[in-house]
């Protein structure tokens, strides 16, 4: 799966949601908590060995993403698969050499446009985003290039500015926020 999304500072939360709100139908209440790992050898081999444990209620997925930005949108290539048992397999991955790194937690609401999921959220430490995301099957760079400018539309019916694009992760940023410590 290919996940392209960006996300960008909120200067007016309730705006944005009143924004959002006229065009998206909301999903629900977002409350996720993410447990991002290094994978073996991630001292000498960095990069593509992480993975993230994301407790959504009760689920828990494990995503791994080959990530890439092209003018601060991200275009990932993205897996996940759920377990059933986190705490078991948080074990089973320190016993293949893995290492917890930090964690994050996102809380807001979600709505869905068109093929588009939408996200007003704080994410803890650093403050307001909206993350605007689509799926696609494959990696055809004409689909990517038609959900790039789809994303950019809804942000602006969000009322939100491209200027406000964050192009960094958020593990940078909490790193820069001196919320986690840098490896």
């Amino acid at each position: 799966m290919i996940e392209v999304e960006l996300k960008a500072h909120l200067r007016d939360r309730t705006a944005t949601l009143a924004a959002v709100a006229s065009f998206a139908e909301a999903v629900g209440g977002v409350d996720k908590h993410d447990a991002y790992w290094h994978g073996p050898d991630w001292r000498s081999d960095r990069g593509e060995r992480g993975f993230r444990v994301r407790r959504e209620g009760d689920a828990s997925v494990v995503t791994f993403k080959s990530k890439r930005t092209e003018g601060g949108i991200e275009v990932n290539h993205e897996r996940e698969f759920a377990v059933s048992d986190e705490a078991a397999f948080a074990e089973f991955a320190l016993r293949l050499g893995c290492e917890a790194f930090y964690g994050k937690r996102k809380t807001g609401v979600a709505f869905t446009a068109s093929r588009a999921t939408i996200e007003i959220i704080d994410v803890e430490g650093l403050g307001d985003f909206i993350e605007v995301e689509i799926l696609l099957d494959d990696e055809d760079p004409e689909k990517i290039v038609q959900a790039k400018a789809e994303l950019l539309g809804l942000l602006e019916r969000a009322g939100v500015g491209e200027a406000d694009i964050e192009p960094r992760f958020y593990s940078e940023l909490l790193m820069e926020a001196g919320l986690v410590a840098r490896p």
